[in-house]
């Protein structure tokens, strides 16, 4: 059975990534991109550069995002299954911070053939790693229903991200924290180290500066590694940096650190939808384990 992948565009597959997976899927491959919102101006998620938003946000550009739509994925399911895909596995962020996994089930009801619709309960990286999974699958022969499980597993059981961003204003005007807490950490001077717990985001630490929010996601890596590490699987963590920077300071300093803690280290710059939400300066860190 030909078995085509969708995905969402938050992934922010690199140009080799995408190429991979279209060679396993037989070129049945889709990305369903999402939308940004810049001054009133739509921007295609990845059609605006990451370093171009940063600074727009930082000069105060009002910003806003939205998700993909069910005519989106329709589009997308229709061309796959034209091209000859007899089943589809559409694997997409999570659906406690977007309508993006929503909107692909809307779809996949009004297809006959088999859709299976995995919430990632992640994005970024976490995403990206989950496709990786499914591509696996897929390469192996296994059916949908199999496939859609693995992956599910996979995201509950093998990765794991953390986040510090610079201010907690953007998250808070998003609803994904409340206004007590961002005046809270304002009046403090807390920074936050924030990590998506089941899909939701949530509070890891607090901390005073800067260089201590990104201590404290040395030390979570380490952790984190050693508790997805029960097979002795290769674990790696992903460094992801709004601005798109692999030279910034920050993402030096954690990749020094990490990479010296014997944890193998690679970089992806955040999707313009998420940077949206989490402000420019955020950096993140996803530790997984590889297919």
């Amino acid at each position: 059975m030909r078995i085509g992948l969708v995905t969402d565009s938050t992934a922010q597959l690199s140009d080799a990534e995408e190429a991979s997976l279209r060679e396993i899927t037989g070129d049945l491959f889709a990305v369903v991109p999402l939308t940004v919102f810049v001054g009133g101006v739509a921007f295609t998620d990845g059609e605006l550069a990451a370093g171009d938003l940063c600074r727009k946000m930082d000069e105060g550009a009002e910003v806003s995002t939205s998700m993909a739509s069910p005519a989106q994925f329709a589009n997308a399911y229709s061309t796959l299954l034209d091209h000859g895909a007899e089943s589809i596995i559409t694997v997409t962020m999570s659906g406690d911070l977007s309508g993006t996994r929503d909107s692909a089930v809307a779809a996949a009801q009004n297809e006959e053939s088999l859709i299976n619709v995995v919430d990632s309960r992640t994005t970024s990286a976490g995403l990206a790693g989950a496709l990786a999974i499914a591509a696996a699958g897929i390469s192996q022969g296994h059916d949908v229903a199999t496939i859609a499980g693995t992956v599910a597993d996979w995201c509950a059981g093998e990765t794991r991200t953390a986040f510090a961003p610079e201010t907690l204003e953007h998250l808070r005007r998003g609803g994904r924290i409340g206004a007590a807490s961002s005046l809270l950490g304002r009046a403090l001077q807390i920074v936050p180290v924030l990590g998506l717990n089941a899909g939701v985001v949530a509070p890891v630490a607090r901390v005073r500066t800067r260089t201590k929010a990104l201590e404290r996601m040395v030390a979570l890596a380490g952790d984190a590694a050693t508790e997805i590490n029960s097979d002795e699987q290769d674990v790696y963590v992903e460094i992801q940096h709004a601005d798109g920077e692999p030279s910034h300071p920050d993402v030096v300093m954690l990749r020094e650190k990490i990479e010296g803690a014997g944890l193998p280290t690679t970089f992806r710059t955040l999707s313009t939808i998420i940077t949206a939400h989490v402000g420019s300066g955020t950096i993140g860190i996803t530790v997984q384990t590889r297919p």
